[in-house]
């Protein structure tokens, strides 16, 4: 009887740690990091507020060349783009899907 005591309060302590040790475990959160990139506007998404680019790399965030989708804050900064035209964007890591934040005629 006694050892099914301790056998139950050893499984209650590790228990009570197991919460103390996954969040230790977890990595830091980090203030996303900003760049700026060019690309070229393949798909607009207004309704969602994303813009799908195809990207040169962007070393600041250790980005090779891709096609991907970025959320656009303010969405306004949508109105005027193009599907096929070159941009210039300043963008940050974002929460989930990486953010553009300015946008501006590449070249300029």
């Amino acid at each position: 009887m006694q050892r099914s005591s301790l056998f139950l309060a050893a499984i209650l302590l590790l228990g009570a740690s197991a919460p103390a040790t996954l969040a230790a475990a977890q990595p830091p959160a980090h203030a996303p990091r900003a760049a700026k990139g060019v690309g070229v506007v393949t798909e607009i998404d207004a309704k969602e507020g994303t813009v799908t680019l195809k990207h040169e790399p962007i070393p600041a965030l250790g980005w090779p060349s891709m096609t991907m989708p970025f959320r656009v804050t303010p969405p306004a900064l949508l109105a005027g783009l193009k599907v096929g035209e070159k941009i210039a964007f300043d963008t940050n890591e974002g929460n989930g899907l990486p953010e553009i934040t300015a946008i501006r005629k590449a070249g300029r």
